[in-house]
């Protein structure tokens, strides 16, 4: 496929760099990401994506706008309050970039259902704001053998790892092992997030994705990088693959098809 003069044109700033050049940028526009959340997470990076001219971008949320999300989930305006959350933000990306074909999923995504929904993404972003939905999505693209990123904030602070299943690196299992439910004090609702901290790691989560379709860098894998916009602290955290991990061990399960998870609501960070 050859690009079109106004691809050229739209995606030109990318297209020179040498990490990307038009064979990047047909990967690019041949690409699949899934990305589940649409809130504050979910908001830039779905937007870069779609900038960036990745060609199919999924999205995947279930809840509405409301008037507190206005404050960090840049796809949502005031006007969209008591919008679905899928509704608001095709909205804004169709007027970004019409080469972006998006799907809408508004749907819980759940251990019935989450390997039929992920099952043809060339990777996976996830941007919830509970621990039960991560671990689902980090099981269910182990068991896919889909390469994906988890990103988490909290007040001013914030973490992402990337896991590459293929690769056996180091999974969100490794870290948290088999817990499945969090503090509900620890909530952005209960303790408060500066609107800034979800815009660096969603910005961050669609760069790890562009450099996994693209085969280039390096992806944050087999550590967390930790955020701290209050101190202005970026670190890495080595993370080692556990040889026992349920999720991505010698002896895994398959925790999909095992266990009935209840995720919550993944669209609030």
């Amino acid at each position: 496929m050859d690009l079109t003069n106004e691809q050229i044109k739209r995606y030109s700033r990318q297209i020179v760099l040498k990490e990307v050049g038009g064979i990047g940028q047909r990967e690019l526009l041949n690409s699949k990401i899934s990305l589940i959340g649409l809130g504050a997470l979910g908001s830039p990076a779905a937007y870069y994506l779609a900038a960036a001219g990745v060609g199919s971008l999924q999205i995947i949320d279930f809840d509405i706008v409301e008037m507190s999300n206005l404050h960090r989930q840049i796809l949502h305006f005031t006007k969209d309050i008591s919008k679905k959350k899928t509704e608001s933000a095709v909205e804004k990306l169709n007027l970004l970039n019409p080469d972006c074909t998006i799907e809408i999923v508004n749907e819980r995504i759940t251990a019935n259902n989450s390997k039929d929904i992920l099952k043809d993404s060339d990777f996976v972003i996830e941007g919830s704001d509970n621990l039960s939905t991560k671990m689902l999505i980090n099981d269910t693209c182990i068991n896919l053998k889909t390469p994906f990123t988890i990103a988490g904030v909290l007040r001013f602070q914030g973490q992402l790892m990337t896991v590459v299943p293929k690769d056996k690196t180091s999974c969100y299992r490794c870290v948290f092992g088999d817990i499945t439910g969090g503090d509900p004090s620890m909530s952005c609702s209960q303790a408060g997030v500066i609107g800034f901290i979800p815009g660096v790691l969603g910005c961050l989560e669609a760069n790890e994705a562009i450099k996994s379709i693209l085969g280039i860098g390096e992806l944050i894998t087999n550590k967390i990088m930790y955020v701290d916009l209050l101190r202005n602290n970026f670190d890495f955290i080595e993370v080692y693959r556990d040889n026992n991990c349920i999720a991505c061990g010698d002896n895994a399960k398959d925790l999909v098809e095992i266990f009935n998870y209840e995720g919550e609501n993944v669209c609030n960070e």
